[in-house]
């Protein structure tokens, strides 16, 4: 490894077994997954810290932010993930999943945040309009359901960063809940996932994206292209979206991740941070070591 390559903070990576633990995306052909990514069987069923650094070698990944794989145990494969880094350095940071309709959501919050890694939760809510294939959440209005938003509340006083999994149309709801929350922080994923590639679908996203971007507690990442531009993405395929995401929150709320082992299914680490390289090359150098490493760092307390 080049040693005075740029400093990679790798904001979403996933590490899975499935000897130990139950992923009902495996279970079962999921249709959601094979409209996201067709045939997703070369998915490993065990993805290890030893794997991931074979994957990244030739990069200068220094920490990574671990999330869960919507596994059957999530409080489990929390306390696995943790045990992955006392042994062998990584993951530095953990995202881990909640349900804000949780009766026991306290619960819950108490016993992560007792693990020191877990710097954030995420729930996925995503509803496409028209996809029932890609409708995962419970039902399409928690975004605006009382109940659920009195849920957030329960982050104060915790240190642990929202993360709310959604796809564009629902950007407008994600407005609202961030602003009665100012005081935490929250992160929007994979750019706001659009869904619409047309040019009126690409308006429609730039405009809620800058209706997010006026609440400052909001960050984004940068990942997944796979997820939305299908296997087949090519730097200009991308690049305006990137560009245009960067432009509206700025380097200082924007950080760009991996997704692996996910992304391999259309590249590998070092060819998605090639094209990340590619479409910053003309930002300025502390610009880049933003985006690359200090915008995580610093919305999930690794610095």
């Amino acid at each position: 490894m080049d040693n005075a390559a740029p400093a990679i903070l790798d904001s979403h990576q996933h590490f899975l077994d499935a000897r130990r633990f139950r992923y009902p995306v495996f279970a079962s052909r999921n249709a959601g997954f094979e409209a996201l990514f067709g045939d997703y069987t070369a998915l490993p069923r065990v993805y290890l810290p030893e794997d991931y650094s074979r994957d990244t070698e030739g990069l200068n990944v220094v920490k990574t932010m671990w999330v869960e794989f919507i596994s059957d145990d999530p409080g489990g494969e929390v306390r696995w993930a943790n045990e992955l880094a006392d042994v062998t350095g990584r993951p530095d940071g953990m995202i881990a999943r909640v349900d804000f309709l949780d009766p026991e959501l306290d619960r819950v919050l108490d016993a992560y945040a007792s693990v020191g890694r877990v710097r954030c939760v995420r729930q996925h809510l995503g509803w496409h309009p028209t996809n029932p294939l890609l409708s995962f959440a419970p039902r399409r209005d928690l975004l605006c359901d009382d109940a659920w938003r009195r849920g957030i509340a329960a982050l104060r006083g915790r240190g642990l960063v929202c993360e709310i999994e959604i796809f564009s149309p629902q950007l407008p709801d994600l407005v609202s809940v961030v602003e009665a929350y100012p005081e935490i922080q929250f992160v929007l994923p994979v750019m706001g996932w659009p869904i619409d590639l047309t040019s009126d679908g690409h308006a429609a996203w730039r405009h809620a994206m800058s209706s997010v971007s006026a609440c400052s507690n909001v960050a984004v990442k940068i990942f997944a292209m796979e997820c939305i531009f299908g296997i087949h993405w090519t730097v200009p395929q991308v690049r305006p979206w990137i560009l245009q995401t960067i432009d509206i929150f700025g380097p200082d709320r924007c950080m760009f991740a991996s997704h692996m082992p996910l992304c391999k299914l259309a590249c590998s680490f070092q060819q998605l941070y090639e094209a990340y390289f590619e479409i910053i090359a003309d930002f300025s150098v502390s610009e880049k070591r933003q985006l690359l490493h200090d915008t995580a760092a610093k919305v999930y307390g690794l610095q």
